[in-house]
């Protein structure tokens, strides 16, 4: 196969297809085939077949190599796979990729996992940045620190004492001592408005708790001209192509996002096909209209390439934050390691079942599909509440209203997510960080129920498994890597990066998991007619594999490589080629 795909630019004819000015062909003839292959199709019959044809960007038939070639013409580009595998393309279904890009302009991520890593980094920084300057440390989380806590001002002493600090973990601000000096903070007289200080038993500071707003007076953010965040966007599209992911869901934009999209997508630029999710706090039935109004958009709008998909609420906060909400009390030890106070703090809760009916029904009124960020399973449960109030007044089939994150679900949630017709995404790459974090802080059963995708599935709602990718560039190493074959390892094995089992019941075959990342990505997003399985008539987005998703060694999954990825019927990354996206 790759003897003759590095021949590629030596065929006049292979060139011009790709290059989408191929001469007209008869309708009965493919422009590309594709045979002697493996072709996972995801049909409703899970059908492996032999070989695929293209025309126009659209899948014609998928087939046995006999059947397939009979649709050859004088100027089709056959191409023999050698065996290889293929699968739909990869649906990345929780991404921030825009706001990546424009952290890659502002400072690149660094993937820091102990204090110790994060002093290197401090180090190296200093040496570039103008003394006397805020240094703003790369984010990490607090479960997946080594030492599994916040790092102390002498730590960070320990690194610079020439440059002020700032250390953001779990929602709290650690700085070194010229930092604390910097915002006015010697010891414990010293207060500021609106925020909580932690000192030591001695009086010194430790960490500060809702001071973000004092903090950016003094650390103002560099403004990136919007032309270079599309240039970085479009290499960090490239990357996402290099391993297999062909549409993302941006989940979580606003309009001028959006509109950045349409200008690449008019502009040709898109190698990724994107559906934007809009993120508004929108707390009444009048905001709801006020703010649609203004958009002048609604769910669906758009074409194959830049769609616009649901309005996003966020109804609590994270496992990371230390405020996710949950259905009983934090008790001792997870208020510990969080450093909370109140004992009978259960999470945030941003929105009451009673608003939230409000903004629900307001949304479907107007033509909006919803998503909700809901990490635990104490909102979860409320924003069910809220839906089968609204159901009462209002039908609920077909609106396919989204949770995303989820990480606690039960049977019985899953169960009045089926009657709703509620579905799900979710971050299989949280579970190989955090398990182990999670079994120690919340207990053996939340762990085994963390990411619970078998409940998911086997209750018969869609789950999407996906990344939410916000920084960093790596795929495997980016703040929530995005990886799509680590991901499917993950769901596969149930292993966390130690390589411990938590929750075994809750594994996923690898058809399934595939699923998760194609047929229920499209579901989410209503695609389903025309993404996320190999089936004549949808769009030619698929993966070309170096080896067997569905017989290589399980522990292998994790390195399988894209060969070949194609959008469209376009190829968009080609391994043989050795290019860096």
């Amino acid at each position: 196969m790759f003897a003759q795909i590095r021949k590629f630019d030596c065929s006049a004819g292979i060139v011009l297809f790709f290059c989408g000015i191929v001469s007209e062909l008869p309708a009965e003839t493919a422009s590309v085939i594709l045979k002697n292959g493996k072709v996972i199709t995801l049909d409703d019959q899970s059908r492996v077949a032999q070989a695929i044809a293209i025309r126009g960007g659209k899948i014609l038939t998928v087939g046995s190599d006999a059947d397939v070639m009979q649709l050859k013409g004088e100027q089709t580009n056959v191409i023999s796979l050698d065996g290889k595998t293929v699968i739909p393309g990869l649906i990345e279904s929780h991404v921030h990729a825009y706001r990546a890009a424009r952290g890659e302009l502002l400072q690149p991520h660094q993937e820091l996992n102990s204090i110790a890593e994060i002093q290197n980094w401090i180090r190296a920084k200093a040496k570039e940045v103008p003394q006397g300057r805020w240094i703003v440390v790369p984010r990490t989380d607090i479960t997946r620190l080594k030492e599994r806590r916040h790092p102390t001002p002498e730590e960070l002493d320990e690194a610079c004492k020439t440059h002020p600090i700032r250390l953001t973990v779990a929602r709290k601000d650690v700085l070194n001592t010229l930092g604390f000096q910097t915002l006015g903070i010697h010891n414990d007289q010293d207060r500021l408005v609106n925020v909580r200080i932690l000192f030591d038993q001695a009086g010194k500071p430790l960490m500060l708790e809702g001071a973000g707003a004092a903090l950016r007076k003094l650390i103002p953010q560099q403004a990136v001209p919007t032309e270079n965040v599309r240039e970085v966007l479009k290499r960090l599209h490239a990357i996402y192509n290099s391993v297999g992911i062909t549409s993302i869901l941006e989940r979580g934009s606003g309009v001028a996002e959006y509109r950045e999209y349409e200008l690449m997508n008019q502009q040709k630029e898109l190698t990724v096909r994107m559906t934007m999710t809009i993120r508004q706090q929108l707390r009444s039935a009048a905001a709801v209209k006020e703010f649609t109004e203004k958009l002048g958009l609604v769910t669906g709008d758009g074409d194959d390439w830049v769609r616009v998909g649901p309005l996003k609420i966020s109804v609590d906060g994270g496992i990371h934050w230390g405020n996710t909400r949950l259905s009983e009390p934090y008790g001792e030890k997870r208020r510990q390691f969080y450093k909370l106070q109140d004992a009978n703090y259960r999470g945030d809760l941003f929105y009451s079942r009673e608003l939230m009916e409000t903004v629900f029904e307001a949304a479907q009124k107007l033509g909006w599909q919803m998503c909700c960020h809901a990490t635990g399973d104490g909102s979860v449960n409320e924003i069910l509440s809220a839906l089968e109030n609204v159901k009462q007044r209002l039908p609920m089939k077909g609106r396919r209203f989204c949770i995303t994150h989820a990480y606690f679900p039960t049977t019985e949630s899953v169960k009045r997510s089926k009657q709703l017709g509620v579905c799900y995404d979710t971050q299989t790459y949280l579970f190989y960080r955090d398990a182990d974090a999670i079994n120690q802080i919340y207990g053996p059963d939340w762990v085994d129920r963390f990411m619970g995708l078998k409940t998911f599935v086997d209750g018969g709602v869609p789950i999407a498994i996906n990344s939410d990718h916000m920084n960093g560039f790596d795929p495997d190493h980016s703040m929530n890597a995005f990886n799509p074959f680590l991901a499917l390892y993950i769901a596969v094995t149930r292993k966390d990066i130690q390589g411990n089992v938590y929750g075994p019941y809750q594994k996923l075959t690898r058809e399934q998991a595939l699923r998760c990342m194609t047929s229920d990505a499209a579901y989410i997003s209503f695609e389903e007619k025309v993404k996320g399985t190999l089936e004549p008539g949808k769009f030619a987005d698929l993966v070309v594999l170096d080896r067997d998703y569905l017989k290589c060694p399980e522990n292998e999954i994790k390195h399988i490589k894209p060969l070949l990825t194609l959008v469209d019927g376009k190829i968009v990354y080609d391994a043989s080629k050795k290019s860096e996206p």
